[in-house]
């Protein structure tokens, strides 16, 4: 008798905009934070009207992630540590809902609403 030996290949695909809406609503949820830093658009981006998420870049080398986000902080609030709270609730949250490690976030604030 010749044995059958099943063996499945798994494979999960996230597009960069469930994690960067993943990543919108985290810093959305950090007390202190007005909300993320809007990014300039060029014509052609205009015209092709996408989800806007805002100042987010996300790298993905060798399934660890790497994000970096402009925000706005509301006026009164200490930057430093807002800034550590956001990188915090980021590497939270995309963890637990993606089981993706977040090596690096990187958070700056562009602007302060008073």
């Amino acid at each position: 008798m010749s044995q059958v030996e099943n063996t499945i290949s798994k494979t999960l695909h996230v597009s960069r905009d469930v994690i960067a809406g993943i990543i919108s609503n985290a810093v959305k949820e950090v007390e202190g934070v007005r909300g993320i830093a809007p990014l300039p658009k060029n014509p052609i981006q205009q015209w092709f009207k996408g989800d806007d998420f805002g100042d987010i870049r996300i790298g993905l080398v060798d399934d660890v992630l790497s994000v970096s986000v402009g925000i706005i902080i509301n006026g009164g609030a200490k930057a430093v540590h807002t800034a550590e709270k956001v990188q915090n609730k980021i590497k939270s949250a995309v963890q637990g809902m993606l089981g993706i490690t977040v090596a690096k976030v990187n958070v700056k604030v562009c602007d302060a609403v008073f």
